[in-house]
């Protein structure tokens, strides 16, 4: 009988050794250790072969119309990027040069006609009567916001290059936006109409700004008392004071619509700013504007 037991006992330990050693042996490869991947920042690629295609921004009922202007490889990659805010009664077309060489850089470059932005606007309200700096800084959050959204897009951050009008509501933008601004560059940023709106009020002789009349003529224009109403709710000094993003002011020394003295003057209030100037500059952008604002705008966003 103990004869059996001790038998039994060591085929019981033959038999936990063989399981054991086959478990070993068998039990498949070990799992591979999963590394989870850091986000890193793209550096830029430069490109060389160039697409524009439009593309569609919806903000409530108002379809904006714009144009994407990057690497012919876009949709298979991740660039940074960048938007472009055009002036008073200007147009996306007068950007189309400086879209095509920043793309070149590395970005992808998104410009686009505001609602009520001209008297030309694609994306509709052409009679200007319900167009604001407020007004285009919403169609400027509704642009940022879809295409960020895009897979095509690295990160949250944008680059915005504001021009006259356009310069004000970038700054806007970034104010009210700080963390998701990477750079600012304002051209001939059109600070002045502030000063010109408070004129234009003056000289109607209302009451108060619940008494403008629906249509008012203001720089030459006919625009709706929206236009007065939102630009003097805005503490525009105030609004530069958040932007926390560097800022570029590039502005020249003849400009008869926007004064230089107005870029002298913002580059004391914003955060962290510097001043390109241009002399015999004027409010528009030409090949002697661009010998010197285009090299120093890419050293600039190149940095």
């Amino acid at each position: 009988m103990r004869k059996g037991i001790y038998i039994f006992s060591i085929l019981l330990l033959a038999l936990s050794c063989f399981w054991f050693f086959m478990r070993k042996n068998y039990e498949g490869p070990t799992p591979e250790t999963v590394v989870q991947a850091q986000n890193t920042e793209l550096s830029l690629q430069e490109s060389s072969s160039i697409v524009h295609e439009d593309y569609q921004v919806q903000r409530d009922q108002v379809n904006l119309t714009g144009v994407i202007t990057a690497d012919a490889n876009y949709k298979q990659e991740k660039r940074p990027l960048l938007v472009i805010v055009h002036g008073f009664n200007n147009t996306l077309e007068n950007y189309a040069d400086y879209a095509e060489e920043l793309a070149r850089q590395g970005y992808l470059v998104y410009r686009f006609d505001f609602y009520g932005g001209s008297r030309a606007s694609k994306s509709g309200g052409t009679d200007m009567l319900n167009m604001s700096v407020l007004t285009e800084k919403a169609d400027l959050e509704a642009v940022v916001n879809q295409l960020s959204k895009e897979k095509f897009v690295q990160g949250d951050q944008v680059t915005l290059i504001g021009a006259s009008q356009g310069g004000v509501v970038a700054t806007l933008y970034a104010a009210e936006h700080a963390d998701r601004i990477n750079k600012l560059a304002l051209i001939f940023p059109a600070f002045v109409l502030f000063d010109d709106v408070e004129a234009t009020y003056a000289s109607l002789g209302v009451k108060s700004p619940k008494d403008l009349p629906d249509v008012i003529t203001h720089r030459n224009a006919q625009l709706g008392s929206i236009y007065l109403k939102d630009a003097m709710s805005v503490d525009i000094q105030q609004e530069m004071k958040k932007v926390t993003a560097p800022v570029m002011l590039i502005h020249g020394t003849v400009d008869d619509v926007v004064p230089y003295s107005y870029s002298l003057e913002a580059l004391k209030v914003f955060p962290n700013s510097q001043l390109v100037t241009v002399e015999g500059g004027g409010h528009w952008i030409d090949a002697n504007f661009n010998q010197i604002a285009l090299p120093a705008l890419e050293e600039f966003l190149r940095e």
